[in-house]
Order: structure tokens, then sequence, then C-alpha cells
């Protein structure tokens, strides 16, 4: 139960044993979470916008193109002017990654669980609500382990061959082209695919990706939660699409880095070759888009919190790195540092004082080395000393 104590809106709703006390499917989950509310009131609020957002988006009992997922955010986005407008710009946060669960398989399978025949999704091939580790849900709904740390995935032109790793995959994908696909990136692992057009694709730690099978004929579109590096073939008559929570980046042909962590209040976009649009909703989420031009070597940066944004000129390096296994730091302040370590290792880095956590940090840490040996490097940028916990995780502290 400690586990619980620190998880957030998201956390819960990823947690299986929490569907099943939604759904009321499982007597001995709905004991549990009863008993849990009672003991932890102070997480009532996390619980409680886990629930809002768990009833706001159940709705369709079919499974979701990619199309309808689109529409679905944009009409999300538009009812934020209603009167509850400040609590949904809040819920938006986690809207995308509760639309990724109920559309590739976690929550999609508690809904249509009831109906086998109707049901593309089945306990065999989709664990519900278990998101602890790396997995691809093809578009016909079967989810496939990425049993590798750096998994690699290739589509061919058609869609309908997937070589995962050293093994070759036969899809069907129905007469859509837009049946969607899925991988879901854990802590600890990366990945990297090559889409049906072409286009390359590296996932950081703690992403997910959301794509058809074979793009239309219009324009390639993608959902990203989390980080990548995107190596986008050229189409004059077909734009390549990053939609993300606060924004949405386009292009026709480029390198590039986007970076949307849900948790994490700074979204930016870093190009590395080519040009992009960045394109964000005015006055929070309520008016028209503002595009933002880039050109290589420019950094576009949005304070979600504040909304202040801004393009300047950056070394790419510090910001593309992680996809080769360094972190580059550009007087980067130790918070934003440890968190990617966090991410890059599935490890929790408590920093005990907060002035720490200011300290700007230059240099490279291989992340292909253990922890210890990166947190040692660190404490060579930095006047502080690490520790180990008993349970595992690692601390920051003041030097004696």
């Amino acid at each position: 139960m400690n586990q619980f104590k620190t998880y957030s809106s998201t956390d819960f709703l990823n947690e299986e044993s929490f569907l099943q006390w939604l759904l009321k499917t499982n007597q001995e989950a709905e004991v549990f979470w009863e008993n849990f509310i009672m003991e932890n009131p102070d997480k009532k609020e996390e619980i409680d916008e886990a629930i809002e957002i768990f009833n706001y988006f159940r709705f369709k009992n079919e499974k979701l193109s990619i199309a309808e997922i689109f529409e679905m955010w944009d009409s999300v986005k538009h009812r934020t002017a209603a009167p509850r407008k400040n609590r949904f710009i809040s819920l938006l946060k986690y809207a995308a990654i509760f639309i990724f669960v109920f559309a590739s398989g976690g929550l999609s399978y508690y809904f249509y669980s009831k109906d086998k025949d109707c049901n593309e999704f089945s306990m065999a091939d989709t664990t519900p609500g278990d998101f602890s580790d790396a997995r691809i849900i093809l578009a016909d709904g079967k989810s496939v382990p990425l049993e590798s740390k750096e998994s690699n995935i290739k589509y061919d032109a058609s869609g309908e061959q997937v070589i995962i790793d050293n093994d070759t995959i036969q899809q069907q994908v129905s007469g859509k082209v837009n049946s969607t696909n899925h991988v879901i990136i854990p802590y600890g692992k990366s990945s990297n695919l090559t889409l049906s057009d072409g286009t390359k694709v590296w996932l950081n730690a703690g992403s997910q990706l959301m794509y058809p099978s074979v793009f239309d004929k219009k324009q390639r579109e993608v959902l990203l939660i989390g980080e990548a590096f995107f190596e986008v073939v050229k189409d004059a008559h077909k734009p390549f699409v990053v939609r993300t929570e606060p924004a949405d980046v386009v292009v026709l042909g480029t390198t590039f880095d986007v970076s949307a962590y849900p948790d994490d209040n700074i979204f930016h976009t870093v190009l590395v070759s080519g040009k992009v649009d960045v394109k964000i909703s005015e006055h929070g989420l309520l008016k028209g888009k503002k595009t933002n031009t880039l050109h290589p070597n420019e950094m576009f940066l949005l304070d979600r919190s504040s909304g202040v944004n801004y393009v300047n000129k950056v070394d790419v390096a510090s910001y593309v790195s992680w996809k080769e296994g360094m972190l580059n730091c550009d007087r980067l302040d130790m918070n934003r540092v440890v968190r990617r370590l966090e991410r890059y290792y599935n490890k929790r880095i408590h920093i005990k004082d907060p002035m720490l956590g200011t300290y700007k940090i230059s240099g490279k840490l291989d992340l292909k080395s253990d922890i210890a040996e990166v947190l040692d490097v660190l404490q060579a940028f930095v006047p502080i000393d690490w520790g180990k916990q008993q349970n595992g995780d690692y601390f920051i502290v003041q030097p004696n």
C-alpha cells in the first residue's frame, strides 16, 4: 500500500486494481481502495481527479481510430471554455495519457470484455492497466512485449509486416488507413521505430507514441507523450504532424526533438535540421493557434504554468544526445538533470535540499554507465554527497 502514497492521478488510472474498483468488477479491489481512501485522506485530491478524468472519458463503446482520437482531443480543448474551464484545463494535462490507455487496451479491455463477439482485445493479448512493461499494441489489438532495454521496431510500406527486434510479425490492417498502433516505453527503457513511410523515431524512457499503420493521403499524424527524436522522410504533399497536449509540431522533412512529458512544466522542441512550425493555443486552450517557426539550432520553449514561450539559439547536442546514451548538460539545473536520470534508470533520486536543485551543471554524463558511476561524476561537477536508501531509492544532500 505504501507505493500508492506517491501516486498521481495518472498513476492511479494506470493501476489495474484501481480500474477494477471504479468499474466494480472486483470485490477485493473495492475493499482495498475503500480502506486506502480512509487511511490516506491526503490522497483524496489525486483520487478525485482520477475519478473525474475516468468519468469524463468513459464514452465510446468501440475501438477508437487515430482520427477519432484527434477529433475528441480537439473537442476536449473546445469544451474547456465551459464554466468549469479551469478544472478541465488542469485535467487536460492528463487527457492524452488517458486517451492512450483507453484506446490501446487498458480500459478498452474492461469496457468491451462483456461482449466477446465485438471485442478486439482478449486476456491473452492485452493485460489491462499494466504499463510497467515495454510493449507495442498493434492495429489488430495484439499486444507484444518488448523485452530488450533498447527495442527496435520497423514497419514495411504496407504497415502489415512489423519487425520487432529479430522477430517478424504479420498484423491485420483494416481497410481504414488510420488503424492505430501504440508503443509504450516505461522508465528504464527506450526504443527506436521506423514507420511505414520510412520516418525514424527514437522514443526516450517514459514515453508513448500512437500512430497509424499506414498514413492517409493528406497528412501524417502521430500522438506523443514524453520525448522523442524524429527523422522525418520528406514529402512535400504530406506534412508530418507530432501532436502533444501543449503543442503541435508540423514538418515536411527534418530532424528534431520534442519533449512533452505530462509531469514536466516545460515543453520544448529543438531543431537539428530543416524547418518546423510549432503551433500552440493562444490564451491557454481557448482561442486560435499561434505559430512559431524554428530554424536549425533553435529551440522553442513553453512554460506551461505561466504560458511564457520563446525561441532561442541552443547547442542542440545538449538536447538530443540522450538517443546516443549520453546526457550533455549546458548549464542545466540539477532538478532537470536528476529528473532525466530518474527516467533513464527508472530509479527515484531525492534531492534533500531544494537549493541543491538550482545548481547549474555543464558537462557529459555517460548513461551507459551504472547509475552509481553517473552520480559519482555528478558529484565531481557540484558540491554534493549522494547515497542509497534501503528501499533502493537514491538521495542527494549537502556535503558535510
